[in-house]
């Protein structure tokens, strides 16, 4: 059902919008300078946010009275993530929170507070900055990390050089030994989990959800499995104990896919399938020791760190 505003009201409205318009394009002095009347209309802008904000105290797309929830951009088991912009600081993030049907489960707020210290206790270019944990008004924990615009998981086929696909693989795994010298395997590599901004050298992992401390398993976290059963290790997949080598099989398949994203072929490329080959060997014993190890082979440890 729709309610029509009165005549009278909408004439009013139009009025007094005409006089805002007028204030917010000039002054006693002429034109405002773009500057001034961005920054005005911001002003504005963000008093009708915090206006109907009072006006519907139960209005679910604003939280912690800072920020707007844009888009829902992912939906996981028990989580959703949303692309999110800071109110006064026009800043875009995301921010993953529990499910309403999920706000009671233990298991899974246990979870979401545990990857909020993972990422805290994490600082390297490759990985999305965990910024922030709020709690929202019904008691849900919502984790607020940087926000990037692209999945690699939306590449098309023929859409990388030999150079992308290298440049991708040096982020990666100079991310995940940064992971692993902290003691954690992220245990969830998958396409779905690298972003990208500006350019495949702003590749980031995201998602510490399922991370493990290297030499326990998921079972140890009330987790039957946990991971992108395409991209799991075979040990992670059985249960069994993790350690970085797990990560490194992730990887190895995750070449495999940019390789076939590639336009071009090849010596570097037969190298390239050969690298991904060794990484994702079903005995972990069969793969390189680490991902220091594996990025001597790559050649790509230079700078990379």
């Amino acid at each position: 059902m729709t309610v029509d505003a009165p005549k009278g009201d909408l004439e009013e409205v139009a009025r007094r919008f005409s006089h805002l318009w007028h204030a917010l394009t000039s002054g006693e002095k002429g034109a405002h300078s773009d500057d001034l009347r961005a920054m005005l209309v911001d002003r504005v802008r963000d008093a009708l946010d915090r206006g109907a904000d009072k006006l519907d105290s139960s209005d679910k797309n604003i939280i912690a009275n800072t920020f707007v929830l844009e888009a829902l951009v992912h939906r996981g088991v028990a989580t959703d993530v949303f692309r999110t912009r800071h109110r006064d600081l026009g800043t875009f993030h995301a921010i993953k929170m529990l499910r309403a049907d999920h706000a009671h489960d233990p298991v899974a707020r246990k979870l979401l507070l545990r990857e909020a210290q993972i990422g805290m206790a994490l600082c390297h270019p490759h990985l999305a900055a965990t910024q922030a944990v709020l709690r929202l008004s019904d008691g849900r924990p919502a984790l607020v990390t940087e926000w990037l615009d692209c999945r690699i998981a939306g590449l098309l086929p023929g859409s990388l050089s030999i150079k992308d696909v290298t440049t991708i693989m040096v982020a990666l795994l100079s991310a995940i030994a940064a992971v692993h010298a902290v003691g954690f395997v992220h245990c969830d590599l998958s396409p779905s989990n690298l972003l990208y901004g500006d350019g495949f050298r702003d590749i980031k992992i995201v998602d510490f959800g399922i991370a493990l401390e290297i030499g326990r398993r998921h079972s140890e976290l009330d987790i039957a499995f946990a991971g992108q059963p395409d991209f799991a290790s075979p040990e992670q997949m059985a249960g069994e104990i993790v350690d970085a080598r797990s990560d490194l099989y992730a990887a190895g398949l995750l070449l495999s896919l940019l390789l076939r994203h590639c336009r071009e072929t090849g010596e570097k490329a037969e190298e390239l399938k050969t690298l991904a080959i060794r990484l994702s060997q079903r005995r972990p014993q069969d793969r390189p020791e680490n991902a220091k190890a594996a990025l001597h082979l790559l050649g790509g440890l230079n700078g990379s760190e």
